[in-house]
C-alpha cells in the first residue's frame, strides 16, 4: 500500500510539473516578440539589400540562358517590383506599424525570384546575395507570424 501511494504521488507530481511547463510556454513566446524598432531595422536592411541585389541580378541575367529574351525582361521587372515592394513595405510600416499584407505580397514576389535563381543556376555571388535577402524576409515575416514557403521548382 505504501508503494502505491508513493508511486501515485510521483505520478501526480510529474503531471503537475508537465502542466506547469505547458502553461508557462506562452510567456516565453511573448518575450521573444520582435519590437517595432527591430522590425523597422530589418525592413530597412531588406530594402537596402534588395537594391544592390537588383543590379547584380541583372548582370547575372546577361550570362544566363534567357539573355536577350522576353523572359529576361520579365525577370528584371520582377526584381524591380520586389525592390519597390520592400520600399513600400517599410514606408507603410513606419506610418501604420502594420505590414501583414505588404509582407505577404513581398513574399509572393520572393517565391517567384527564388524559382528563377535556382532554375537558371545563376552565379554563386547572386545566389548568396539572394539567400541573405530571403533570410531577412523570413525574419520580417516571422515577426508578423507569417511562414514563408519557398519552392525551388
Amino acid at each position: 500500500m505504501k508503494k502505491t501511494r508513493s508511486a501515485a504521488f510521483y505520478c501526480c507530481l510529474a503531471l503537475l510539473v508537465s502542466l506547469a511547463s505547458i502553461v508557462q510556454t506562452p510567456g516565453l513566446h511573448a518575450q521573444s516578440r520582435v519590437s517595432d524598432k527591430d522590425v523597422e531595422a530589418l525592413m530597412k536592411n531588406l530594402k537596402d539589400d534588395s537594391k544592390s541585389f537588383r543590379s547584380n541580378f541583372e548582370t547575372a541575367l546577361k550570362k544566363s540562358a534567357i539573355r536577350r529574351t522576353s523572359q529576361e525582361k520579365e525577370a528584371k521587372d520582377l526584381v524591380s517590383s520586389f525592390e519597390k515592394q520592400t520600399d513600400s513595405m517599410l514606408s507603410d510600416f513606419k506610418k501604420t506599424k502594420k505590414g501583414d499584407v505588404a509582407v505577404e505580397n513581398t513574399i509572393s514576389s520572393a517565391q517567384q525570384i527564388e524559382r528563377l535563381i535556382y532554375n537558371l543556376q545563376l552565379d554563386p555571388k547572386t545566389t548568396t546575395e539572394w539567400e541573405k535577402i530571403r533570410s531577412e524576409l523570413d525574419r520580417v515575416s516571422s515577426a508578423f507570424g507569417i511562414n514563408a514557403h519557398y519552392s525551388r521548382m
